[in-house]
């Protein structure tokens, strides 16, 4: 728990030019281990995120200076730098970060 408080810390910086849209964003990654990871951020906090044959859920995203902090059920913790919009990813169980290509971002809209 403590290294990812010092990984926060550290990643914090103040801007806010790329801030997600946490009310609706589909968000495409390529991240290492992983390949692509699509996450959907939606309205009143719920948070997805899907890569290779497993899907994940969390509640709630916090925000600190520059950086959006976004935890999953599984422990995964996506952060994302508001002022640069890099994204790097916590995994669960694991003791590093690592960096992941934005591949696309867009807004949600439901299909009926």
């Amino acid at each position: 728990m403590v290294c990812k408080v010092l990984l926060f810390c550290l990643l914090s910086f103040s801007s806010f030019a790329y801030a997600l849209d946490f009310s609706s964003t589909f968000l495409r990654l390529n991240c290492p281990e992983r390949g692509l990871v699509e996450i959907i951020l939606h309205k009143y906090g719920h948070t997805q995120e899907k890569w290779r044959g497993h899907f994940e859920t969390g509640a709630g995203h916090k925000r600190s200076g520059d950086t959006e902090v976004i935890p999953f059920a599984n422990g995964d913790v996506l952060f994302h730098s508001v002022s640069t919009d890099a994204y790097r990813y916590l995994y669960a169980e694991e003791t590093g970060l690592v960096v992941c290509n934005k591949l696309d971002e867009r807004p949600v809209y439901p299909s009926f």
